[in-house]
């Protein structure tokens, strides 16, 4: 299967009204690789990610496993998805456990249509042996949490719910995960883990992996090809191809002019806020 395209995306624009999200995508993800997608908020990706999975109208050519458009949705189910926001209700009584067990709701369906990977090449590892319960066990030690099995979702660490929710992922063997800004908001210790979890995935079970994230050092790190978009795709290709593209630098130096742009802003806006603060005290003052 190595160099078939597991994912083909051709001219696919995206428009909110007369505001244009994104502009004539083009780009081929092949079956056993990590892709990085790194852009700017407000650069379309999750609008992307959207579209792919049939969740936002698009102009445009998505083939997944080979089928395109519309016949795409019968293969669906065999991509594993974590959006960039998940709510968590902290007094709900779910555990761990029940979280991951939802995820096995669409294995009837995919037993069902796996012949229709098999007739395009693509095989779905799945064990019809194993119970529902072997099957949680399997993904809590894919992801580590093993310990976790009876905590309740509301009582996780930010690392804890993410690792939790991607064995809700895996449980039903998925040949492919988009991962939406997956390490935004953790801590060095709970991105090393995911780090880690990622790359086993993707060496030891051959899943192909499609991530946004905004860290380009760390995407060069774990992903086997680079994608910038920023409404359009302006560079797709190897990580030699990337740093021989002078992106690096680029990169960095537009990060930290925001990063100054940011801190400046809330420096403004604490002086003015401060300013203010005092002046409505010495009014208070000199009234008294």
């Amino acid at each position: 299967m190595k160099g078939m395209a597991i994912l083909k995306v051709r001219d696919l624009s995206v428009r909110y009204g007369s505001t244009s999200i994104l502009e004539d995508v083009n780009m081929d993800v092949e079956h056993g690789d990590i892709l990085g997608i790194l852009g700017p908020n407000g650069a379309g990706k999750t609008t992307l990610f959207n579209s792919i999975l049939m969740l936002q109208e698009h102009e445009g050519t998505v083939s997944i496993f080979g089928y395109s458009n519309h016949t795409r949705r019968y293969v669906l189910p065999f991509i594993g998805y974590l959006p960039q926001r998940f709510s968590v209700d902290h007094n709900f009584p779910a555990t761990v456990e029940d979280l991951i067990y939802t995820g096995l709701i669409s294995i009837r369906y995919m037993q069902k249509n796996a012949y229709l990977l098999e007739r395009n090449g693509y095989r779905w590892s799945y064990n019809p042996r194993l119970s529902n319960r072997e099957r949680i066990d399997e993904a809590l030690r894919m992801v580590g949490l093993e310990h976790a099995r009876g905590k309740r979702i509301g009582m996780l660490s930010g690392g804890e719910l993410q690792r939790a929710l991607i064995a809700k992922i895996l449980v039903s063997r998925p040949l492919m995960l988009i991962l939406d800004e997956p390490f935004t908001a953790l801590d060095q210790d709970a991105q090393t883990k995911l780090f880690n979890i990622l790359s086993t995935l993707n060496e030891e079970m051959g899943v192909t992996i499609i991530l946004a994230a905004h860290d380009l050092m760390l995407l060069m790190k774990l992903a086997k090809h680079i994608a910038c978009i920023d409404r359009r795709i302006f560079f797709h290709g190897s990580k030699a191809e990337c740093i021989a593209s002078d992106l690096l630098r680029l990169y960095s130096e537009h990060a930290m002019h925001m990063h100054m742009k940011e801190h400046k802003e809330i420096g403004t806006a604490g002086y003015v806020g401060s300013s203010s603060s005092n002046s409505s005290s010495s009014s208070s003052r000199s009234t008294g």
